[in-house]
């Protein structure tokens, strides 16, 4: 038995804070390696308090006094810093950190980059048999999912088309992945908490990922009261395997209580246990330890319901012909998944994939150095960062608000800008912005949020009213107060910003 998860399952969250200090203005010109401790541009004056006085105000509030606040919010055209607190120093970030890894992937791979899945065959066909086993060889596709796809199992087409072109209908072999795995080592980021692993924002990634790696379980009272509980998988329907004792009590007492643990009897398998009323039904999700397991088993699928079936007899037959070669959807779409979703496991991907395109080994460690590299360019300070996975699930994740403007800066000046901007979450609109900022015109913010414990982010792009693009960042750690209280302040803060207008000295 591991790990054992009561259904409720909770996503915890958090924020930053500290005190102001004066800070220099971000420059038109490309970032420097080093950003000069210069005085502060002068402002033009706001309508009744300064911005800076409005920022303070809030960043100093009473339930804030255990917390932590860092922001900075620039003119980028003007060169002109609007409002500082804290800005060189280090938060963490939670999922703001996505910034930093599609920053860099869009910089490195660009917005029409694709990942490539090759199938190979280790036999011969004969007679519609392909004699041999069917090999998977990834580079981590991150596109192959309910999210992106609706039905993930239509991203095997040209696979089924591929061989009923070669006349197979029978395979004799295994459906396999490749011995030589793209992205070797652990598949979980550095200093993820264990107790995350099991919900599908910690699952780990592969350079086969399937559904982001993450199953959904339904429970239904399907039957009458003292029958066993109908329990079915999507987007798999046998994969993992489900080994349940849930029993159905009658509508009228309306009791849900379930709990479940993965079961090492039945690798890779789940057991679910409880009771549900009758009529009623429930849901959740669980990561998939095995990503390479869940990917094999989709393809199975997929070619089951095409009617080629696999035999999973163990040959020795070797070779490597080429049966197809699959692509990824678009890294414009891949990025818009992840941003607005926040979805780690693409994140994660993309770390990896960074590594693997920029060195030939897709490992964390690599991911790091190409990543920290990028940064540099950027003029962010070594001792502005400490990047340790991809998605910020981890802890051990720093960045200053300074750090995370000028990354923001540096992709307003690329020529896909708005591949960049248009991925992230839109105010009021949609993403993890749907039910915030409400009160703005659409359109006015993008911007990129985090949650972890303890640590609450958002950073990105306003429009004031005059049409004058800003950037921010607004970081907040080791607040007492529930997460509405740090975003209602953040919120206030990105408000006044789409309001302001500029008044002629």
């Amino acid at each position: 038995m591991i790990a054992r998860k009561f259904f409720a399952i909770a996503l915890a969250c958090g924020a930053v804070a500290c005190a102001r200090q004066a800070t220099p203005a971000i420059s038109a010109a490309p970032a420097p390696a080093a950003l000069p401790e210069t005085p502060p541009i002068a402002r033009p004056a706001l309508q009744g308090a300064t911005l800076q006085q409005f920022v303070d105000s809030l960043a100093t509030a009473p339930q804030f006094l255990s917390a932590h606040w860092g922001i900075l919010i620039v003119a980028a055209e003007r060169a002109d810093t609007l409002a500082s607190v804290n800005a060189d120093k280090l938060f963490l970030p939670a999922s703001n950190q996505k910034l930093v890894t599609g920053a860099v992937a869009l910089t490195k791979l660009g917005a029409d980059f694709q990942w490539k899945t090759t199938f190979t065959r280790t036999g011969p066909v004969t007679n519609g048999v392909l004699r041999g086993d069917l090999v998977i060889s990834g580079s981590g596709d991150p596109s192959v999912s309910v999210a992106m796809r609706g039905d993930p199992l239509t991203a095997f087409t040209p696979l089924i088309d591929a061989l009923r072109n070669g006349g197979v209908t029978r395979i004799s072999g295994r459906v396999r992945a490749n011995d030589a795995p793209a992205f070797p080592g652990s598949p979980l980021g550095f200093g993820w908490d264990w107790d995350d692993l099991d919900a599908d924002y910690g699952a780990g990634v592969t350079e086969l990922i399937f559904n982001d790696a993450f199953t959904k379980v339904v429970v239904r009272g399907c039957r009458a009261a003292g029958k066993a509980a109908c329990v079915s998988t999507s987007p798999l329907t046998s994969f993992p395997v489900i080994r349940s004792t849930v029993t159905i009590r009658p509508a009228s007492t309306g009791l849900r209580t379930l709990e479940w643990w993965r079961d090492s009897a039945i690798v890779p398998g789940i057991t679910v246990r409880g009771s549900i009323a009758a009529g009623d039904s429930t849901s959740f999700t669980v990561s998939q330890p095995d990503g390479r397991a869940m990917y094999v088993a989709a393809v199975t699928q997929a070619l089951a319901q095409a009617g080629i079936r696999v035999q999973k007899a163990t040959l020795q037959q070797a070779g490597n012909d080429t049966v197809a070669v699959l692509s990824s959807l678009p890294l414009r779409q891949v990025l818009s998944a992840m941003q607005k979703r926040s979805q780690n496991q693409i994140a994660e991907v993309l770390y990896r994939t960074l590594a693997w395109h920029e060195t030939g080994v897709g490992t964390p460690d690599s991911a790091r150095a190409v990543i920290e590299r990028q940064l540099s360019a950027w003029g962010v300070r070594t001792d502005a960062r400490a990047v340790r996975d991809g998605s910020g699930l981890s802890r051990h994740d720093f960045i200053t608000p300074r750090a995370l403007v000028q990354i923001l800066d540096a992709m307003r000046r690329q020529s896909d800008f708005g591949v960049f901007r248009d991925a992230l979450p839109t105010g009021g609109v949609d993403g993890t912005l749907v039910n915030r900022l409400r009160s703005i015109p659409p359109g006015r913010v993008f911007a990129k949020t985090g949650t972890i414990d303890k640590a609450r982010s958002i950073s990105g792009y306003v429009t004031t009213a005059d049409g004058e693009l800003l950037i921010f960042s607004i970081l907040a750690n080791n607040f007492s107060v529930p997460n509405r209280v740090v975003d209602q302040t953040a919120d206030a803060i990105v408000e006044r910003l789409v309001n302001m207008r500029r008044i002629a000295p």
